[in-house]
């Protein structure tokens, strides 16, 4: 089945950090970090709804000004999610520009900020029609690494060490709907966006003796269904795709069993490898993780499939080093698995 969300690093495994992942048939974006995002095409950026932060170190949030310059007065909301103290550096960074003619726009942006702390998430909104001063803060519970929930889709959180509080993120889909095109065409439906409506139907739970309207007649004419006998007949619901996203943070104990439990079983595994195997002290030094630690961490959760980037610029023309190295870590643990399954 062709897959629904498309990930991609937003710059190579050198530059500066971020994971921009695209809906099949929606135009909708989700961006995770917020680096250099200037070889984003604009088309790309207006598409984007949530933005979730992993910190605020300037190669995971300097993108912020190009983003807001881009989507400033298309009358969008825009959210954004981050860790401890993110509300008071989104504030700073809208702080630094004049806003005395915003009240022109007729539409112009809103954004929603979500802070994420141990036992509880903060809320926050800036409107560009009130000069983006705070307003409408909240508290809300957090519960098992909770961040947003859709119908179609979620998206976990841990909080890591980074000397900073430093998220970890996970967005797993709750199904993939798929049409089966061989009986669309044999009960003489026409595709078009009522199969969307359809697919929405299902994520959203709908029971199946709700009733779906169905173009028929090119179109001019319609037809009632049940969902029940419309889901037998024309739909295939298979398992949805997780892409984990980890970089920043420190190999111990602590942070290794967040890890594991937020990137457990994911399709995709996005993990920084910033140092060589044999720079294990200066990882620990500076808080990042080798190459080794990111294929060990992948190992243990089980993970399919592990992307390596966030390399240290002195490593380049090591490419290849970095990567084995994490790949050898990742096999060592999945053989060692299996033997002991056996």
């Amino acid at each position: 089945m062709k897959p629904i969300i498309h990930p991609r690093l937003t710059n190579d495994v050198f530059g500066d950090p971020g994971l921009l992942v695209q809906f099949l048939y929606e135009k909708r974006v989700l961006l995770f970090d917020l680096g250099d995002i200037s070889t984003i095409p604009n088309g790309m950026l207006l598409k984007i709804t949530d933005v979730f932060v992993s910190h605020t170190h300037i190669d995971h949030f300097i993108g912020f000004d190009h983003l807001l310059r881009i989507v400033f007065g298309r009358g969008k909301t825009l959210r954004l999610y981050g860790p401890d103290n993110f509300i008071a550096n989104v504030e700073g960074k809208l702080a630094g520009f004049t806003w005395n003619l915003v009240d022109k726009y007729n539409e112009s942006i809103n954004l929603e900020v979500v802070e994420v702390h141990e036992d509880h998430l903060r809320r926050a909104r800036f409107r560009a029609i009130d000069k983006f001063k705070r307003s409408d803060e909240n508290r809300e519970p957090f519960v098992n690494g909770l961040l947003l929930e859709e119908p179609s889709f979620s998206v976990h959180t841990a909080i890591l060490e980074h000397r900073v509080p430093c998220l970890g993120f996970a967005l797993k889909e709750m199904f993939h709907v798929n049409v089966r095109k061989d009986r669309l065409e044999a009960s003489k439906f026409s595709s078009g966006p009522w199969l969307n409506e359809l697919k929405q139907f299902i994520f959203e739970g709908k029971p199946d003796d709700f009733i779906v309207r169905i173009p028929v007649n090119g179109g001019k004419e319609s037809k009632e269904m049940a969902l029940g006998p419309l889901k037998e007949d024309l739909i295939f619901i298979s398992p949805g795709q997780k892409i984990a996203y980890v970089t920043d943070t420190v190999y111990n104990e602590e942070n290794k069993t967040r890890i594991v439990d937020l990137i457990s079983e994911a399709d995709i595994f996005f993990c920084e490898s910033p140092f060589l195997a044999e720079e294990e002290e200066r990882g620990a030094e500076r808080r990042h993780l080798t190459s080794r630690q990111a294929g060990l961490l992948a190992g243990e959760a089980g993970v399919k499939q592990l992307r390596t980037f966030h390399f240290s610029p002195k490593h380049k023309g090591r490419e290849s080093q970095l990567r084995k190295e994490a790949q050898d870590a990742f096999c060592e643990v999945r053989k060692a698995k299996e033997i002991s399954s056996r």
